[in-house]
């Protein structure tokens, strides 16, 4: 007889995304998707079904970029959350390849230039950034007000925040170079902790955020921020240039050559396409980045 046990082994499902999404479609893409279906798992199993669903609905996720770290404001960043009443929860150094990029923005780069994705893989390849998951002590969603308080990927667009976004703060000058990611809401959450994280460190991220988030208790930043740190130094802001960087310059080299050019390219390389791919939820087809 055939050994049938795979075929009976527990499903890998989620939760009702509908609960964690304000916005008709998404759910039924993240219903697929397996980084968010593997992240729920681990979530639930940690926290069980109720405790998964309180927690993607109270914590806020950010990955401090490695532009943030480079750049040197990543500390600038971090001190604005607390000042904004953001309590950090657990903190992880983290890394994104080629293909964390993609993942990562998979359905949010329907304007995005193949020279744009050249850019990000090499902003990736500077080195970590930190994750940090925080609990929100004002009452609020965590996501929506970390999303609200991030800012505008695009520099015109922060005009109304009076320098007072997280990418004001951070020195973000294009976007390129935004310095500062969040998860949008909580479904988002969900899904980009199975992204950036394996199934160990996803594990014990989700632990320690949830003992604090239960505690009121807080995790120590600055050792986390220094073991990134570490591996990619703070450089400062690049000189500007004129001359446009060639693609090699991105991926050899020393760091402060690669960061020097990535600078210069994210002001000269071609950001956004004119015919846009197609929207991945209905709400996405009423964005625009042009205006």
């Amino acid at each position: 007889m055939p050994d049938r046990r795979c075929e009976t082994a527990p499903a890998l499902t989620g939760p009702q995304w509908s609960q964690l999404t304000r916005l008709p479609g998404k759910d039924e893409l993240f219903a697929l998707d397996l980084f968010a279906r593997e992240a729920w798992a681990t979530l639930t199993q940690q926290l069980g079904e109720q405790g998964a669903y309180g927690f993607a609905q109270q914590a806020a996720l950010m990955w401090v970029r490695p532009d943030a770290v480079a750049a040197g404001s990543a500390r600038q960043v971090l001190a604005a959350m607390h000042a904004a009443g953001f309590r950090p929860l657990a903190a992880q150094p983290v890394h994104v390849d080629r293909c964390g990029v993609r993942a990562l923005w998979a359905y949010m780069c329907r304007w995005a230039t193949v020279e744009r994705l050249w850019l990000l893989d090499a902003l990736a390849a500077l080195g970590p950034g930190l994750l940090v998951l925080w609990a929100d002590d004002t009452g609020h969603e965590a996501s929506a007000r970390l999303t609200a308080l991030k800012g505008s990927n695009a520099p015109g667009r922060r005009a109304g925040e009076k320098g007072e976004s997280l990418r004001d703060i951070a020195g973000s000058p294009n976007r390129l170079l935004t310095m500062v990611h969040a998860a949008d809401e909580p479904a988002d959450v969900v899904r980009e902790l199975g992204v950036f994280c394996p199934w160990p460190q996803r594990r014990a991220l989700v632990a320690d955020a949830a003992r604090n988030l239960a505690e009121g208790g807080c995790c120590e930043l600055q050792d986390a921020l220094a073991a990134v740190e570490e591996e990619l130094p703070p450089l400062g802001i690049p000189a500007p240039g004129t001359a446009v960087p060639a693609a090699s310059d991105l991926v050899t080299g020393p760091l402060g050559h690669r960061w020097a050019a990535l600078w210069a390219a994210s002001c000269q390389w071609p950001l956004l396409t004119v015919n846009p791919g197609p929207a991945a939820w209905p709400e996405q087809e009423s964005r625009t980045p042009w205006r």
